[in-house]
């Protein structure tokens, strides 16, 4: 089991960016965490910002260092932390807890949470992770939000945060440790199935234009797959499509 360094931290801008900063100066050791209540600029993927009202929610990142994966298998990390969540959902019985592609994690069509990833690669070879989760759990308004949510929402109660903590970095070591087995492309494959509107067609909006289209799976670099009406399957990387929903 990875032997976390917790360092809790009453309020900070990006728990992303304390860490980088830390990676930056050669002070960060495999299993370190950073946790806060309080995250002021919070950050998601392609510089979108993450927002978090103080003391109801979990946001925290780890660093990590995959020494066994390939170039063409950093992805994995993604969907072992994913499926984490999805996981960590489900026992708190959060309902119809599903991925949309690549890390924002949905419950009943609502964002609940989300994940920002970023790699540190030096010769093609990866030289650490920074994992950053945020979960709304206690959080019950979102002005200007209309898709967020929270735990709390969706199953009208409030959670002890400590516990929620607790049994997410508990669900996440789980699935970050299978990583490091030999049969680790299997994690994809459990990533596919949880996969929001995956098999149904929907809108997609790339470069202005509006289309139609049907996912039908994400290949091993994380490409979304969708298949339009003549059948024809494109690929497509994060940020360069948009799903309306």
């Amino acid at each position: 089991m990875t032997k976390f360094n917790i360092i809790k931290l009453d309020a900070i801008g990006s728990t992303n960016d304390y860490l980088k900063n830390k990676f930056h100066i050669s002070d960060c050791n495999d299993g370190d965490v950073i946790w806060t209540l309080n995250q002021t600029e919070g950050r998601g993927q392609r510089s979108n910002n993450w927002f978090s009202d103080p003391q109801k929610n979990i946001t925290f990142s780890v660093f990590k260092r995959f020494l066994v994966l390939k170039s063409d298998q950093f992805f994995l990390i993604n969907c072992s932390v994913t499926l984490a969540i999805v996981k960590f959902l489900e026992h708190f019985n959060i309902p119809d807890v599903k991925i949309k592609w690549p890390n924002d994690i949905l419950s009943a069509n609502k964002k609940i949470g989300g994940v920002l990833i970023e790699n540190f690669i030096k010769g093609g070879s990866l030289k650490g992770t920074i994992i950053g989760i945020g979960i709304n759990v206690n959080q019950t308004s979102f002005i200007n939000l209309p898709s967020a949510s929270s735990m709390s929402l969706q199953c009208d109660k409030e959670f002890d945060l400590n516990l929620v903590f607790d049994k997410l970095l508990c669900t996440l070591n789980f699935f970050l440790k299978k990583l490091n087995n030999p049969n680790r492309n299997h994690l994809l494959n459990s990533f596919q199935k949880f996969i929001f509107k995956k098999g149904e067609w929907c809108q997609f909006k790339k470069n202005s234009i509006v289309f139609y289209g049907k996912i039908i799976g994400v290949n091993s670099n994380g490409k979304l797959l969708i298949q339009n009406k003549s059948c024809e399957v494109t690929q497509h990387s994060n940020g360069s499509i948009e799903m309306i929903y």
